[in-house]
């Protein structure tokens, strides 16, 4: 009996374990796609918000850079500048610059290029090239003989300018910082052309706010020219000045010439994220290059967290589910231990129906033990009946055996007495004949009336109950206008009062969208401010240079008062920008707002008209409802005779088919007893052979009794 399987405290604590790691993985499947997008998304946002911060420098620096050159270029010095100044295109050798003697014009714009010079760091060098060939710069070194700078980039860049600004492609200095010319046409006073002017400044200030930039371990950036020359490289490669297809990264050349400003790409067998933006001042392409491990190392560890967490729950809640399990499956063991030594007994022919089970349990095992001692005790008093029953059958079984003797002799007195009676019952079967044929016929008439009335009672039954269902379906239909009607005329004022509230809304949306257009206003007014201010600064730097050592003073002050302008531009710009996002959602608004109460217009107009097409619905109902009414008390007459006239001929048919049975049964007993008696006086002969075999039985029926009584015995009841 014993068969080796596993306790239902075990597939419990199994199933509940593999639930729990259905749900890790599902919840670490699900913290996976969402962290993961997010780390992407917060890479790439942050990544173009850093960007987009230093294309606004780059931005700004020209701008200051600029502002500086046209000061310079509108000085009096330069304006005065004419063909005294000296020339290095017929001399050779390295000339010193120091050594030879200059006009008080070249002078004039020396001293003042040394004034820009020392006033912006960023300045690398500042120098007029003359159309004469003449060269005026800040710096005291040499030059080299024959150098001409009407054949210079710079000089051909500016003058391709017309008087406009304009910005040379970037270039390593002679000390090896990387330097871009601004360069501009120098008219005199009269508005002839002098020559051109330039300033080379250092984009160190720009590659030292590029390598702040910090966008998490491993992350590089680089400042591509439109040219694709490197020009910043904050990796440990520093490829400054080459080209992108000169170096180590394959698809860093496709990268740049993309539409796609963010991608991804392999460099030294490592996955990076990248994302790059175009300054608009200069074309310069900033791109951050962050490894994919680094941008994905939070979701990494909110994924392993995860994952631990969910496998000590799991354990936690397996070890509860043990216990638990355990606790609640000993009462059901003791009732298998009862179970199985009850079968034992039984296979053994020794079983013991007073057994019963001991459970205190008061929950469904409990039941289960109540159940099974009710199913012993029901079980026991069907042995004690069986076992009642044997004697009983016993003591027939004897009775049996003595009553088939007896029987035999009663028989062969009833053989004579039927013989006396065949003779009387063959006169009495033909005057049954004749009457039976008669009543036949009358029986078939009342049946075929019976039948065309009962066809007009069901006509007419279905007609009425049709009708009534319609009737009802009317009222259905009726309330259900009534209730539709109620909630159109709700809806017409809802969407009336919604139609209001939008026209509110947008009176509302229209004077913010005006005050805001004032405040576009004003902050133009502070950018042209801060932009005369910044000239102001420019010109008070000037001023103060020429005053000499009465005027650092005055130079720090005007020093201050340009960093405030161009605090003051910065913010002018992004006031202006959020404005300019303010104005294009309030556009936006207004517009759905137009929208929306031209919808809540259109909407009451059709609720009003489906409002009165309901009301013609409903008046319609009311006249079908009356009709039918009317149609209704017409079927209800008309069935009314019809059951009369049905319950007539249904009595005539109860009444024939009477007298039928009558004489059915006459007929039918009058045969019966002629075959009766034919049938027992051949019956007669088979008593006594029947008697024979009852005493046969009754021996047979005696030991399958005292077979039944040695299997009820085994149990004790």
């Amino acid at each position: 009996m014993s068969r080796k399987s596993l306790a239902i405290s075990t597939k419990i604590t199994i199933g509940s374990i593999v639930i729990i790691i259905i749900m890790t993985a599902i919840a670490s499947v699900t913290t996976s796609i969402f962290f993961s997008k997010n780390s992407l998304e917060n890479f790439y946002e942050t990544a173009e918000t850093e960007l987009s911060e230093f294309s606004d420098s780059i931005t700004m620096f020209f701008n200051s850079k600029e502002i500086e050159l046209n000061v310079f270029a509108e000085s009096d010095e330069v304006k005065a500048a004419d063909d005294t100044i000296h020339s290095f295109v017929n001399e050779v050798g390295d000339i010193q610059i120091l050594g030879y003697a200059k006009s008080p014009t070249e002078a004039e714009i020396r001293k003042l290029c040394k004034i820009f010079a020392a006033h912006d760091s960023d300045i690398a060098e500042i120098y007029l090239g003359t159309q004469w060939g003449g060269y005026a710069t800040n710096f005291d070194s040499s030059m080299s003989g024959g150098y001409d700078p009407r054949k210079r980039g710079w000089y051909a860049t500016a003058s391709s300018g017309n008087g406009k600004v304009m910005i040379t492609d970037a270039f390593a200095s002679t000390v090896g910082a990387t330097v871009v010319g601004i360069t501009r046409s120098a008219y005199d006073k009269n508005g002839a052309f002098i020559g051109n002017a330039s300033i080379e400044v250092s984009l160190d200030t720009l590659t030292s706010i590029l390598e702040s930039i910090d966008l998490g371990e491993g992350s590089f950036l680089m400042m591509v020219q439109k040219d694709g020359t490197i020009l910043a490289d904050t990796s440990p490669a520093k490829n400054n000045f080459k080209n992108v297809t000169e170096i180590d990264i394959p698809a860093l050349d496709a990268l740049v010439s993309s539409a796609n400003s963010s991608g991804d790409i392999f460099i030294g067998g490592e996955e990076y994220l990248t994302k790059f933006v175009t300054n608009s001042k200069t074309g310069y392409l900033i791109v951050a290059f962050t490894p994919k491990s680094t941008v994905f190392a939070a979701f990494y560890r909110t994924l392993s967290i995860t994952i631990i967490c969910c496998a000590i729950i799991s354990l936690v809640i397996a070890l509860i589910t043990a216990f638990v399990a355990r606790g609640v499956m000993r009462p059901l063991r003791v009732i298998r231990a009862n179970i199985l030594e009850n079968t034992n007994d039984i296979a053994q022919g020794k079983a013991n129906l007073s057994k019963r089970i001991k459970v205190k349990s008061h929950d469904e095992i409990g039941d289960v033990a109540e159940g099974f001692n009710a199913f012993s005790e029901t079980l026991q008093n069907i042995i004690e009946s069986m076992q009642q029953s044997k004697k009983s059958l016993t003591s027939a079984g004897e009775l049996l055996k003595s009553g088939t003797t007896e029987t035999a002799a009663a028989i062969v007195e009833i053989s004579g007495h039927i013989e006396g009676l065949k003779g009387n019952l063959s006169t009495q079967t033909d005057s049954v004949d004749h009457t039976t044929g008669r009543i036949n016929e009358i029986i078939g008439n009342i049946q075929s009336l019976e039948g065309l009335v009962k066809e007009q009672s069901r006509v007419v039954q279905e007609a009425s109950s049709a009708v009534e269902q319609m009737i009802g379906n009317i009222k259905e239909v009726d309330h259900s206008v009534d209730k539709m009607a109620s909630s159109f005329g709700v809806l017409a004022q809802d969407a009336e009062k919604g139609a209001e509230t939008q026209t509110q809304l947008q009176k509302q949306i229209t004077e913010i969208e005006t005050q805001s257009k004032l405040l576009n206003d004003a902050n133009v007014v502070i950018a042209n401010i801060a932009s005369q201010t910044n000239l102001l600064a420019m010109n008070a730097a000037i001023e103060a240079a020429h005053a000499g050592e009465a005027g650092k003073g005055f130079a720090v002050v005007a020093d201050e008062i340009r960093k405030l302008s161009e605090t003051s531009t910065t913010q002018s710009k992004r006031i202006r920008e959020q404005l300019r996002r303010i104005q294009e959602t309030i556009n936006t608004v207004v517009t759905s707002t137009q929208q929306g109460v031209q919808s809540y217009t259109n909407l009451a107009n059709e609720i009003r008209g489906t409002d009165m097409l309901v009301q013609q619905i409903k008046a319609a109902m009311t006249e079908q409802q009356v009709g039918s009414a009317q149609i209704t008390d017409a079927l209800r007459n008309m069935n009314d005779s019809t059951a009369e006239v049905q319950q007539a001929s249904k009595k005539m048919t109860e009444e024939s088919h009477i007298i039928m049975d009558e004489v059915g049964s006459l007929q039918t007993e009058t045969e019966a007893m002629r075959r009766s008696m034919e049938e027992m006086s051949h019956g007669a002969g088979k008593i006594g052979e029947m008697g024979a075999s009852l005493t046969e039985i009754s021996s047979v029926m005696e030991q399958s009794i005292i077979e039944i009584g040695k299997q009820v015995d085994q149990f004790e009841a």
